[in-house]
């Protein structure tokens, strides 16, 4: 039969894009929008050029701030979000294509410059013109998947909010995520 690539069978192509499929030969095609169905939205830092993580105290409000001055500008209904240390998850609903992409362009541009004006991110020397240069913030770009489905948003927004509840040390981390959760977690995860 021949090689299986799992990652392609884990997420469908068709809905999804950027993140570490674009890495892919398959993945590298236009971003699916859908100006009527959700979109779950990852921005993924790169943990070795931040000095603080998006976590703590002085940088919290700051992208809390960029995200909710950006969807507002162009539009983008923010249903969910949880700012994680390194990434950032997204439930968005976005009015035109043109809006999303300017939405998602903006706010990993605006958080990068707002890290590197207040210098959180570390500099590497380069070595044939010994000039110092900041890392890059963002691992990858913006990964994107459009939510098909009733029981498939109820999964996203339970994800995000797992997420949520993991980083505040509410419910500890599981490597089953959402499958591994007992009763008592389950009656954590959406209570205040």
């Amino acid at each position: 039969m021949g090689h299986v690539n799992h990652q392609l069978i884990k997420y469908n192509l068709n809905h999804s894009h950027g993140g570490s499929l674009r890495q892919l030969r398959k993945g590298r095609q236009f971003r699916p929008l859908s100006t009527r169905k959700p979109h779950h939205v990852v921005l993924k830092a790169d943990k070795a050029a931040l000095k603080l993580n998006f976590r703590s105290p002085r940088t919290y409000k700051l992208v809390k701030r960029i995200i909710d001055r950006y969807a507002k500008r162009f539009f983008i209904k923010v249903e969910q979000c949880s700012v994680n240390f390194d990434h950032i998850h997204l439930n968005i609903r976005v009015p035109r294509r043109a809006m999303s992409h300017h939405f998602l362009r903006v706010v990993a541009g605006q958080i990068a410059q707002e890290y590197q004006k207040a210098n959180l991110v570390r500099e590497v020397t380069d070595t044939l013109s010994k000039k110092k240069k900041f890392m890059k913030v963002w691992k990858f770009r913006p990964f994107t998947r459009v939510v098909h489905g009733w029981r498939a948003y109820l999964t996203v927004k339970n994800y995000i909010q797992l997420n949520e509840k993991e980083v505040t040390g509410v419910i500890p981390y599981q490597k089953e995520r959402l499958r591994g959760l007992s009763v008592y977690h389950w009656q954590q995860l959406w209570s205040s």
